[in-house]
């Protein structure tokens, strides 16, 4: 039986994009998941400190199972093909976060001015989600679609629950669960 053995870097093109790919997203799930749990956490009307350790142990092993994927992946090195695909997508990428980060500063702002403090994880949740649905054609990956679309219907479904820290703690985890599923899906394949 003979095997095949494929050298550090020397992965096939379309695969060394993926793994990076899948990397990367799952270290940015990781970390801005792990960010609107601890904002789930703060708004936790009992138990705040015992929901933060649980929130900073899953994120710390999360962040940390990404970041040793991350350096596994950076040792492959990216084909003339993958660079010029992300040449190709860079803008689109680019300004669909800009936009994404303006209109979240936008809806803060205006809500802050309008005293609607209890309606921003919702804004930026739908905000958030809307994201996604690009970046899923950019990317070419149906995950960042269902992953886009269950941060909306969460955040939506919220708005259902009576003003108060609960429906935040609802919102808030709705943004990040969908992040930290997908980031375990991105790490647990390839």
């Amino acid at each position: 039986m003979t095997e095949k053995v494929i050298a550090v870097g020397t992965l096939p093109g379309s695969s060394v994009a993926r793994l990076k790919g899948r990397a990367r997203s799952a270290m940015v799930g990781a970390l801005f998941g792990s960010a609107w749990m601890s904002w789930a956490a703060v708004f936790v009307p009992a138990a705040r400190t015992t929901a933060l350790v649980l929130v900073a142990v899953i994120a710390i092993l999360l962040v940390g199972w990404a970041a040793a994927r991350l350096r596994i992946v950076r040792r492959y090195k990216d084909s003339a093909a993958d660079r010029e695909r992300w040449t190709s997508v860079a803008p689109l990428f680019w300004i669909d976060t800009t936009a994404e980060w303006l209109l979240g500063a936008g809806a803060v702002a205006a809500l802050a001015h309008f005293g609607r403090y209890a309606l921003i994880p919702q804004f930026l949740g739908v905000i958030i989600g809307l994201h996604f649905l690009p970046l899923a054609w950019i990317f070419r990956a149906s995950r960042y679609y269902i992953m886009g679309t269950a941060i909306v219907v969460c955040v939506c479904g919220s708005l259902l629950i009576p003003e108060g820290s609960i429906r935040n703690v609802i919102a808030c985890a709705g943004i990040c669960l969908p992040m930290w599923i997908t980031a375990v899906v991105s790490l647990s394949q390839d």
